[in-house]
């Protein structure tokens, strides 16, 4: 009986292990060719030129030319002609994938009817994109379709290496008889992996090239190529009989050119933005092109679908309210419904908005990333957010980072600003912060948020930060912009850098908000203004006095940040009575002008 357990056991995890690794087929690339006119630039170019092109051919390549590479009525037509230009006599176009369908493995199949006559040689083939193994032949050559009209209705397949090529006679190469290929569409593929390559028409093998596993002059297709299409006009094979001058143009026409592989199971997920505006138009939400795959897909209920049910990929103008997308998808292998959630970023309302409510919640949404050899706390203290740090290494860059609930964007409100205060008892706090995009795009261009602590000490300071044309990232990638309409948090860097030391040290956090312009009056991150506090310690009155020439409000804090009163501050001197306070510390606070000033109430 344990035997069979154990052996029931083996095939179940057996199994496991092959679903895990479960393929299926997708198309990655392709030309249906559905529209009119000169071929679709985004998946085409032209190789150009009237050299020979190693082979003594006659004909000149010429670049969006409508006489020599054309579509028209659902058709590519490669076509060759009869004309000077410039020192050959023959004009014909080469169009190639390259840089625009570059693949390593896959099935690379194209649905054409062949030129015929003495003299045409057109081929559908593969060159290496990046020759990584040195020039022709060495870094390889595919022929996944030959043919020379003095031969007609034999189609070959070859390829070409260091060790295998026709110059040295030892190419690798089979041929099949298509009778009716200059007459009729067949379908010339190849099917391509590490191990093999093999060679069809209309899905049916002929020939297989199989990797020795030696080295690359065997075996060099183990790097990306592209596709070409052309017509030659003669050449050392096309040539090799003579030229009839009278069948000028010839034509190939090509239906269809598609590329397929296969991708595991586990990578099939909808693709499309994961945050979205309110009623934002356009989103475009995409699965594989499966092969065989039928697909159904629903979204929620205050958005709607523009296009592509029934496709792979569809357009969608969204709502107000976050929800799925999701599509049900029939396929032996891939089906399933496929799910994908989608946030609507928050507009601010008001001029001012908060960031965060510490009192509420505490370090939700707060993620620690001190790097090696250093650490940080974070934890709620009251309404505040206290920050401990021991940096020891600060090129390792520490910091904390926070990540909205949901985005938010900052579009109208580019002011961000700080409230912090520290006793900076070991002279190395020093703080900076980058706002990222829902892309991981950071606000890391010069001029960044950098906070230096002002003196006072342990006392709230406010700090101010201008976002407006300073969106420039080099994170992740050099040169880019932060999308200011989906700002998913901020990393707020701690000692960190050239400008920290070692050392150890406390800050709190009181608020952190956004605003239209900027309410603190604090251009610079500086004070302006002068505002004073006489006697301190005092025990019934302050007399304060003001530089600005209007009146504001203040408000005074206790040592746990509860407002106690508010005050209305006016030009010049000032009287206030404190005789209904508890002896202690307090701080009055004109945020509006960035005045914080502390006093000892005394008995």
């Amino acid at each position: 009986m344990r035997k069979i357990v154990f052996f029931l056991s083996c095939l179940l995890i057996g199994f496991i292990h092959l679903s895990s690794k479960a393929q299926v087929k997708v198309k990655v690339w392709a030309d249906e060719f559905d529209y009119n006119g000169l071929p679709d630039p985004n998946r085409w170019g032209y190789d150009v030129g009237g050299n020979g092109w190693g082979n003594n051919e006659l004909q000149y390549y010429t670049e969006n030319r409508l006489e020599n590479a054309r579509v028209e009525n659902g058709k590519l037509i490669i076509e060759a002609r009869k004309e000077p230009w410039g020192n050959n006599e023959y004009t014909s176009a080469r169009l190639v994938t390259r840089n625009k369908g570059d693949w390593k493995y896959g099935r690379i199949e194209a649905m054409a009817r062949l030129p015929h006559g003495r003299g045409t040689w057109p081929a559908i083939w593969m060159l290496p994109t990046n020759w990584v193994y040195g020039a022709w032949p060495k870094s390889g050559e595919i022929d996944i379709m030959e043919y020379v009209g003095y031969d007609p209705g034999v189609v070959h397949g070859s390829i070409h290496t260091e060790a295998y090529n026709h110059v040295m006679g030892t190419q690798k190469t089979d041929t099949t008889l298509v009778p009716d290929a200059e007459t009729t569409y067949h379908l010339y593929a190849i099917e391509w992996d590490a191990d093999k390559i093999d060679f069809y028409v209309d899905n049916r093998i002929y020939f297989t090239f199989l990797n020795e596993h030696k080295d690359y002059k065997t075996w060099p297709f183990d790097q990306a190529f592209h596709l070409l299409l052309n017509i030659a006009v003669g050449g050392n094979w096309g040539g090799a009989q003579g030229i009839d001058p009278n069948i000028w143009p010839q034509k190939m026409w090509v239906e269809y050119v598609r590329v397929y592989q296969y991708i595991p199971l586990s990578d099939i997920k909808i693709s499309g933005p994961s945050h979205a505006s309110p009623n934002e138009e356009g989103l475009i939400f995409s699965l594989p092109d499966i092969d065989g795959a039928s697909f159904n897909w629903t979204v929620p209920q205050d958005a709607s679908m523009i296009n592509g049910q029934g496709t792979k990929q569809i357009q969608v103008n969204w709502g107000t309210q976050p929800g799925k997308v999701k599509c049900e998808v029939i396929h032996p292998q891939a089906g399933g419904t496929y799910e994908k959630d989608v946030s609507v970023s928050t507009i601010p309302t008001g001029n001012i908005f908060r960031l965060t409510d510490f009192e509420q919640n505490g370090t939700q949404g707060w993620e620690v990333f001190p790097g090696q050899g250093n650490q940080i706390t974070l934890q709620k203290q009251d309404s505040l957010l206290l920050l401990k740090y021991q940096i020891n290494a600060p090129l390792q860059n520490p910091y904390v980072e926070y990540r909205f609930a949901s985005a938010i964007n900052m579009s109208e409100h580019q002011h961000f600003n700080v409230f912090m205060k520290t006793f900076n008892l070991s002279q190395s706090v020093i703080s900076r912060i980058d706002l990222f995009d829902t892309q991981g795009r950071l606000t890391d261009v010069t001029p960044v948020f950098t906070i230096t602590p002002r003196e006072p000490h342990g006392i709230f300071q406010h700090y101010h930060f201008d976002f407006t044309n300073q969106w420039g990232s080099n994170t992740p990638q050099y040169g880019s912009q932060t999308d200011n309409t989906q700002v998913a948090g901020f990393r707020m860097y701690v000692d960190y850098g050239l400008f920290g030391r070692p050392g150890s040290d406390s800050l709190w956090l009181r608020n952190l908000t956004i605003s239209r312009e900027n309410y603190l009056g604090i251009p610079d991150g500086k004070p302006t203004h002068l505002f004073s506090i006489k006697p301190n310690p005092a025990r019934n009155r302050l007399n304060l006095y003001s530089d600005m020439k209007e009146a504001f409000s203040a408000r005074i804090f206790n040592l746990t940040g509860e407002v106690v009163t508010e005050v209305l501050i006016l030009p010049g001197d000032n009287s206030l009575a404190i005789n209904n306070l508890k002896p202690g510390i307090y701080f009055i606070v004109a945020e509006k002008y960035n005045f914080t000033q502390k006093f000892i109430k005394i008995q």
